[in-house]
């Protein structure tokens, strides 16, 4: 790492603890110091117990037969694309407004991502997009449950059937999400979950993979336990991974998902109440939710008309906020030509304000009365 670069990655560490209203924080306390003192008291760190009560759960929650939690969510993309035979030579449509590790991952597995571009209303993967991008190579789509919000998962399971395509959902900031009733990550063969910091629970980092499929149950956990379905066993049936967590995660995991109903609550009444105090503010407009989702909202993310500039007046005042996402087909390590309006409209004017289950009802007041001052140039 440079100078340069080393700077600038303290500099925004820095910043980030100058932010007197983060952007994000998670919602840790007495429940999490009790599950890690019950694994330290036990002597045993590495996966044991409670990574299968914490696996057990999230698979209760999705109503499926498998979770298999990972390192991240980007190893548990990896390989999902694996364990269904998907390498070189093969096709998977991706959105390209999204998080990199979306499309990195299919890269990373072997194949070739295609691009398309997201629905301008929901930013989620534009069904009629992924039929035009189908070749003969294609062999699965990956859609994005993005900032919390369902992909239309009617219309890309009917797709994926009538083309014969596998899907492997990016439920990253999807968990507790639904899609007409049911739990997205559910619907393809594999869905993929993250414990980053910033999603509704955190293991600090961390992932799980879903599936309701004995056999690729099995091929998952070969690849993520270096090709091996057990630990203390030196015979290795495939070239895997190590992509495990702890029981110090996975204890934290279980405190976590102890308070999941609490914090999709609060996270939903936070936006309302941001919705309700900025409604009428002109010249700023909320994003659209649909309404055949549950959404439990990843980002509280409004569109304006210069983004960077409301950015630096909320700093000012010690309050954090982000700009959307660079759709991946404009970063520098893809560079891919195509046509994508709606993600590249999306990402022009879009902000995201602070978001977090702890905020108070105070705190959001405070962060609605500086929008307002700058929508309103005073």
């Amino acid at each position: 790492m440079t100078q340069k670069s080393m700077t600038a990655y303290y500099e925004y560490e820095e910043r980030i603890k100058s932010e007197k209203i983060p952007y994000y924080e998670p919602w840790l306390g007495e429940e999490e110091l009790a599950q890690l003192t019950e694994v330290i008291r036990a002597n045993w760190i590495s996966e044991g117990a409670k990574t299968r009560e914490f696996e057990s759960r999230l698979a209760q929650l999705h109503g499926t037969r498998y979770a298999l939690a990972v390192a991240n969510c980007t190893g548990g993309l990896i390989i999902a694309l694996k364990a269904l035979g998907i390498g070189a030579g093969d096709e998977v449509i991706v959105p390209t407004f999204t998080f990199i590790a979306s499309v990195s991952s299919v890269r990373l597995a072997g194949a070739t991502p295609v691009l398309v571009d997201v629905d301008a209303r929901t930013a989620t993967i534009d069904p009629a997009a992924v039929e035009r991008a189908i070749t003969p190579r294609t062999k699965a789509i990956l859609p994005v449950h993005l900032y919390g919000q369902a992909a239309d998962m009617e219309a890309v399971m009917a797709i994926a059937e009538r083309h014969r395509l596998a899907v492997i959902e990016d439920a990253a900031q999807g968990l507790a999400v639904k899609f007409r009733d049911r739990p997205v990550g559910s619907f393809g063969a594999i869905g993929c979950l993250s414990f980053f910091t910033d999603k509704s629970i955190t293991l600090g980092e961390g992932g799980a993979v879903l599936t309701n499929s004995d056999s690729l149950y099995e091929e998952l956990l070969m690849l993520k336990n270096d090709g091996r379905l057990e630990r203390g066993m030196y015979v290795h049936d495939r070239v895997g991974y190590n992509l495990r967590i702890t029981e110090l995660q996975a204890a934290v995991g279980v405190a976590q998902l102890g308070k999941l109903d609490t914090i999709v609550r609060r996270k939903r009444a936070n936006e309302e109440l941001y919705r309700r105090r900025l409604q009428a503010v002109p010249g700023l407009e909320f994003t659209y939710r649909d309404p055949r989702c549950f959404v439990v909202p990843h980002r509280v993310n409004v569109l304006v008309d210069d983004p960077e500039a409301l950015i630096a007046h909320l700093e000012a005042n010690g309050i954090g906020s982000r700009r959307f996402y660079l759709p991946v087909h404009l970063q520098p390590s893809f560079d891919i030509k195509g046509d994508f309006p709606n993600a590249e409209d999306l990402y022009r004017r879009g902000l995201s304000l602070p978001s977090a289950p702890t905020l108070t009802e105070e705190q959001i007041a405070f962060v609605c009365d500086k929008v307002r001052e700058f929508m309103s140039g005073a």
